[in-house]
């Protein structure tokens, strides 16, 4: 588990709470109010690699789009 003060740790207390809802990189940037995208694309790359999170192609729940994801596993 991350510090919640850290960016990452606000990335990862957000798919969290959407439950294994996917969101895209784009999403988390603007839910968070990020500066820039990279930062959101960072940290969710990170969490690929982590046994609670997926990262892969499908539905955003914000934007709808098909895109790159993150969301827990479920």
């Amino acid at each position: 588990m991350r510090d919640r003060s850290t960016i990452a740790g606000q990335i990862e207390q957000l798919v969290e709470t959407l439950g294994g809802a996917p969101i895209c990189d784009d999403c988390i940037t603007d839910r968070l109010d990020l500066s820039v995208r990279s930062q959101a694309n960072a940290v969710t790359r990170g969490m690929e690699g982590e046994a609670a999170f997926v990262r892969e192609k499908g539905r955003c729940i914000d934007c709808a789009r098909n895109k790159i994801v993150v969301r827990m596993r479920r």
